[in-house]
């Protein structure tokens, strides 16, 4: 069984998520020193032009050496959309002639221009909704387990999710938009949902049932993960909308980082404070 072979080992899997923690923590830093910004921002929150085409398909390399300033990016689903970024002093006359005559495509791009003051407003906004829905899910796990050890471990994990799959996102390339931001908030509350299960789970049981309750948290939240990645895997592959397919990547990353950070980290952490309590209790 999986959760044998961690028990025996599990200070050892601990480390885990400690280093992807630390890792991601280094890559966040570097961003910020670097760009002002935990990730490299998008258009829509920096200002830019973006032009989108429906095509068939389309030869990125290609467009990227006639483009060198722009950002490109094309949809994988049945209807495919070719999507350019680029800055506001760019004119987006050129930027449609060399794509037209390279792509087949399908009737006059759509154009969308947003100044930097918009953009510096919507990052502004978007940050704070992600801190206040953070905010707002830690208040909740304290009021629900009203004891400071597990709500801080529930948290701690939470917050594992969110930075793991922010460095994760910038290391390949992905950058900060409004649909990425919208998944990051999804992702608090799905990363925490195993981290809850496996809480209640061992809080409700005995001293004697922890080996137990970690078992029959793991069989239920392993099959919550596994249904909700197929689930995503489906969206990402056959949506052809680069707004879901950025959503589908973002909680597909996070779900995967969501299994050290809980099965690893918490259930460790967790069984040890509980193993300790127990002991100075007088239980066997």
């Amino acid at each position: 069984m999986l959760y044998e072979k961690f028990e025996k080992h599990w200070k050892i899997w601990l480390w885990i998520p400690i280093i992807l923690l630390v890792l991601s923590i280094g890559v966040i830093l570097y961003n910020i020193q670097t760009t002002g910004s935990f990730m490299k921002r998008d258009i829509e929150l920096m200002g830019g032009k973006s032009l989108t085409f429906e095509v068939s398909s389309a030869n990125i390399e290609e467009l990227k050496t006639q483009l060198p300033y722009a950002t490109i990016h094309l949809t994988s689903g049945v209807v495919k959309n070719l999507i350019i970024e680029m800055p506001l002093d760019k004119d987006e006359k050129e930027v449609i002639d060399i794509v037209s005559k390279s792509v087949a495509t399908n009737g006059p791009p759509t154009v969308i221009e947003i100044g930097p003051s918009i953009g510096a407003i919507f990052f502004q906004q978007a940050q704070l909704a992600l801190i206040l829905a953070f905010v707002f899910m830690a208040i909740t796990v304290f009021v629900l387990f009203r004891s400071p050890v597990p709500s801080t471990i529930v948290v701690l994990a939470a917050a594992t999710d969110i930075i793991v799959t922010v460095a994760v996102l910038s290391a390949i390339g992905v950058s900060l938009s409004m649909p990425v931001l919208a998944a990051l908030i999804t992702l608090i509350g799905y990363s925490v949902d195993t981290d809850l299960l496996l809480t209640s789970e061992l809080l409700r049981g005995g001293h004697h049932e922890i080996r137990d309750g970690v078992k029959r948290a793991m069989k239920t939240g392993l099959t919550f993960t596994a249904t909700t990645l197929v689930a995503l895997f489906a969206m990402y592959f056959v949506s052809g909308s680069i707004i879901i397919e950025e959503i589908a990547l973002v909680l597909i990353i996070g779900l995967i980082v969501d299994l050290p950070a809980t099965w690893m980290a918490n259930v460790g952490i967790l069984r040890a404070w509980l193993e300790r309590r127990n002991r100075k209790r007088g239980i066997a």
